[in-house]
């Protein structure tokens, strides 16, 4: 099947069913594009570019990894890769929630608008450049220019920093990013210890208008 026939026949069956598992998926790109039905999917091996693009509601595990744009401005539901994914995880998400278990490549969560986007391993450069809102919660480490023009949200990140970009600030986490944490990485069964909690920091923007005149310190934490 192209594509467009395998989501097409997997929308005409999600309508019948609830659980669908797909085996042998070949990496193909743009996997379950567009679904909007309250689907349970699994991906038995790994999925190409683009899985899961503009998912609402539903639920999808890969058994495998993921290729570029994970998640690409998917507006609900969940998506889970057991393995890793490439460039651009989380770009332009509106809402919903991605977790990858291992690393991801560039830019993940860029232009995301809400939703969160969860990395077991480290995240390469220019992690949540222009984002916008949301959050994105890296247990590893980060590459150069982190939150590059960041606009509101914010990164959370447990190892270390390369550098980061325009408009980001590193601050510490307070009390109730603690329990934030907490609540959202037990329920993804993240097993971390207090010590683990205790390294996290996060990244959020200095200025609230960083391309108007002198980007200066604002306090301008936004959700």
């Amino acid at each position: 099947m192209t594509p467009r026939e395998a989501n097409q026949k997997i929308k005409e069956i999600a309508n019948q069913c609830n659980k669908i598992v797909i085996k042998n998926p070949n990496a193909m790109h743009y996997l379950i594009a567009g679904l909007t039905q309250e689907a349970h999917i699994e991906i038995n091996g790994s999925a190409g570019y683009f899985v899961g693009t503009m998912l609402d509601k539903a639920h999808l595990t890969i058994h495998g990894n993921a290729g570029w744009f994970a998640g690409d401005n998917m507006t609900g539901g969940e998506i889970i890769v057991e393995g890793s994914a490439g460039d651009g995880a989380g770009q332009g998400v509106y809402d919903g929630t991605l977790v990858v278990r291992n690393g991801v490549g560039s830019r993940t969560g860029e232009i995301m608008k809400g939703g969160t986007v969860i990395v077991g391993g480290d995240s390469g450069f220019m992690t949540g450049i222009f984002m916008m809102g949301g959050r994105i919660i890296v247990l590893g480490n980060l590459g150069e220019d982190a939150g590059e023009s960041i606009i509101r949200g914010a990164i959370y990140v447990r190892g270390s920093v390369e550098s980061l970009g325009q408009n980001a600030n590193l601050v510490n986490i307070d009390e109730n990013d603690l329990n934030e944490l907490k609540d959202v990485l037990t329920h993804y069964n993240f097993d971390l210890n207090d010590d683990d909690y205790k390294k996290f920091r996060k990244i959020i923007p200095k200025s609230k208008r960083p391309f108007y005149g002198n980007e200066e310190e604002e306090d301008c934490y936004c959700d």
